[in-house]
């Protein structure tokens, strides 16, 4: 593989991190310098995705009103309490996803 070459039009954090040109003259990443780095990514997107969906379940369970309505589309999407909530469904349910639901989260700040 060419540095800064990864075989995509679209840029990734690796595609700049091993681009020569965009590195004003300082040398390529290592293997382990790019590992620091994903481990980096990883830990601050996990952490930032936790906080948020903490938060926003706090603020759906602190208002009655969205949490029996979040409640019930659950109930009818999944009536069996045992089984998997696949992400395609999930995606689907209309009041869950919906700007009552994301906003009152966004309010909180």
């Amino acid at each position: 593989m060419e540095a800064g070459k990864l075989g995509s039009s679209r840029p990734t954090i690796f595609s700049e991190l091993l681009d020569p040109e965009k590195n004003y003259g300082k040398p390529i990443p290592s293997t382990m310098e790019l590992k620091d780095e994903v481990h980096s990514l990883l830990a601050a997107a996990a952490d930032t995705t936790g906080n948020a969906m903490i938060t926003a379940a706090y603020h759906v369970i602190s208002d009655r009103n969205i949490y029996q309505k979040v409640k019930a589309e659950l109930i009818e999407a999944f009536p069996n309490s045992s089984s998997a909530l696949d992400f395609v469904t999930l995606e689907k349910l209309a009041y869950l996803v919906s700007d009552s639901v994301v906003l009152q989260y966004i309010k909180s700040f």
